[in-house]
C-alpha cells in the first residue's frame, strides 16, 4: 500500500481498503455511503462491493470499499485491509482473514449476541476476550470506542455509527480532511437527523486521543 495525504487536505491515494462490519440496523450502509461520497467529492477513484450477509435487523452485514488510483476490483484481498470499522465486536472478529499489520481497527465495545447463539444458548465471549483475540491478529492499531454511550450524549443511540465515523477520522487513518467528511455527512443526513449526526461525529472525534 502506498498512500500520501495530510490533514490539511492534499490527497493522493494509491490504494486504501475499508471494511465496515456489524449487524443490520446499525447504519452500516449509511456509514459506507458517507465514506464513498467523500471520496467522490475529492475526485478519488473508488470501488464498492455488494453487501455481504443478511441486512435485516441483527443479521450479520459488512461492506467493502476500495479507494485509490490503483483500484479496479471492488473485492479486498486477505491481509490487505487498511481500516476496519467494527460497529459490533463479534462481526469485527469475523474479518480476521483481512486483518494484518497494516490494519487499523476502530471497534465499538458493545456486543450484540447473534440470534442463533441466543436461541441455542451458546456462550458469547466477553468484549475483553474479543479484544485479546483481535490483538492476536497483530493489527497496526486498535481503537475501542463506547459508541452507544457517546451516541446517547449526542442525543440518540442510533448515531453510534456516526460516532465511529468521527473516531475513524480523528485516528488519522482515513484519507479525508475533517472538513470534507463532515460536509459530506451534513449533505447525506436526513434533515431531522442532521444536527444529531454532526454532534455525534464531533463527539466521536473528541473520544480519540492521539499521541503528540
Amino acid at each position: 500500500m502506498e498512500k500520501r495525504w495530510n490533514r490539511g487536505g492534499n490527497v493522493n491515494v494509491k490504494e486504501f481498503n475499508v471494511i465496515v462490519a456489524g449487524v443490520g440496523g446499525q447504519g452500516i450502509l449509511f456509514t459506507t455511503n458517507v465514506i464513498a461520497r467523500a471520496a467522490l467529492k475529492l475526485g478519488l477513484n473508488f470501488a464498492q462491493s455488494e453487501v455481504h450477509g443478511l441486512s435485516q435487523r441483527y443479521g450479520s452485514i459488512r461492506t467493502e470499499l476500495r479507494i485509490g488510483e490503483d483500484v479496479s476490483s471492488p473485492l479486498i484481498l486477505e491481509g490487505t485491509l487498511d481500516l476496519l470499522i467494527a460497529l459490533e465486536p463479534l462481526e469485527g472478529l469475523r474479518q480476521a482473514p483481512y486483518i494484518s499489520e497494516r490494519t487499523t481497527v476502530i471497534m465499538n465495545d458493545h456486543i450484540i449476541p447473534p440470534i442463533g447463539a441466543y436461541l441455542d444458548r451458546f456462550s458469547i465471549p466477553s468484549f475483553d476476550e474479543v479484544l485479546e483475540l483481535m490483538k492476536s491478529l497483530s493489527p497496526r492499531e486498535i481503537i475501542t470506542i463506547d459508541a452507544y454511550k457517546i451516541a446517547k450524549e449526542a442525543g440518540d443511540y442510533i448515531t453510534a455509527n456516526t460516532v465511529m465515523l468521527g473516531a475513524a477520522q480523528a485516528s488519522g487513518i482515513l484519507p479525508f480532511p475533517e472538513g470534507v467528511l463532515r460536509e459530506t455527512l451534513e449533505e447525506v443526513s436526513p434533515p431531522k437527523y442532521r444536527d444529531l449526526n454532526l454532534r455525534a461525529f464531533d463527539l466521536g472525534r473528541e473520544a480519540v486521543v492521539l499521541p503528540r
